[in-house]
C-alpha cells in the first residue's frame, strides 16, 4: 500500500466510517485467510454459486475462483451483490480456462485438492492443510472436468451415509470449510492476511461503504494539495 492509500484509508476511518463499522472491518480481517481458497468449475445454477460465496464470506475465505468454459455461462456476472461484495473474485474464462486457472493457482503456490465422489482419495477428516490449498468443486451434474481431476495433487471424498451420490455443491463447500478452517486457525501456520493485504482490503471495503466516494477522494486530494 502506498503512503497516499494509507493516508486516504486513515482519513476514511476517521471521518467517514463509524467506530463500529471500522471495528467490524478489523474483526473480520482478523479471521480472513488466503491460505485456503475455493475454485468453482463451470457452475450453471446461480443459486449454487451464490450459496458457495456466502459460505466463503461467512467463514472467512477471501478468494474465490470461477472457471467458465461456455460462452452462454454468463450468470456469474450477476453475483456482484451480497456476499461477493466483500470477496476477491477471480474469473478464468474460455476454452483454456482450466489450464489458466491451474497455472495461476500453481504459480501462487497452492496445492490443488479435487473434491469428487467418483475418485478414491483421502477423507475430509484425513485431509491435512499444511500448505496453501485450493479446493476444487465441479458443476452440478458432471462434477469436475477430467482436466482438473488430473491436475489435482490430492483427491478428496466427503463421507456420506445415505443413498444420494453426492452432496449439493454448496453444501460440499460448507462442509469442507467448516471442517478445515478451525484446524487451520488452531495451527501454527501463517494463515492470516499480511499487513499489506489487510490494508488493501480495508481500503476497498471502505471505498465501497462510503457514498459518493469519488467526491470524497477529490476533497481529500484538495486538502493535501494534490
Amino acid at each position: 500500500m502506498s503512503q497516499y492509500e494509507a493516508d486516504f484509508l486513515a482519513h476514511l476511518a476517521e471521518h467517514w466510517l463509524s467506530e463500529a463499522r471500522w471495528a467490524r472491518f478489523n474483526a473480520v480481517l482478523d479471521q480472513r485467510t488466503r491460505y485456503l481458497t475455493v475454485v468453482m468449475d463451470n457452475l450453471y445454477q446461480l443459486q449454487n454459486a451464490s450459496a458457495v460465496m456466502r459460505s466463503c464470506e461467512a467463514m472467512g475465505v477471501q478468494d474465490v475462483h470461477l472457471i467458465t468454459r461456455n460462452d452462454d455461462l454468463k450468470h456469474e456476472r450477476g453475483i456482484a451483490m451480497g456476499s461477493s461484495y466483500w470477496l476477491s473474485v477471480r474469473r478464468h474464462e474460455g476454452e483454456a480456462s482450466n489450464r489458466t486457472a491451474v497455472k495461476h493457482l500453481k504459480d501462487q503456490g497452492y496445492r490443488l485438492v479435487a473434491t469428487s465422489p467418483h475418485a478414491d482419495g483421502v477423507s475430509l477428516e484425513e485431509l491435512v492443510v499444511d500448505q496453501p490449498t485450493a479446493l476444487l468443486f465441479g458443476e452440478e451434474k458432471p462434477g469436475l472436468s477430467d482436466e482438473l481431476l488430473e491436475a489435482a495433487d490430492v483427491h478428496l471424498r466427503i463421507p456420506m451415509a445415505g443413498f444420494a451420490e453426492s452432496y449439493n455443491v454448496s453444501v460440499s463447500v460448507a462442509l469442507c470449510l467448516y471442517e478445515l478452517l478451525p484446524k487451520l486457525r488452531a495451527s501454527g501456520l501463517p494463515w492470516q492476511l499480511s499487513a499489506d493485504e489487510r490494508h488493501d482490503l480495508a481500503l476497498a471495503w471502505a471505498c465501497r461503504s462510503v457514498q459518493h466516494i469519488e467526491s470524497v477522494e477529490q476533497r481529500f486530494k484538495a486538502l493535501r494539495g494534490d
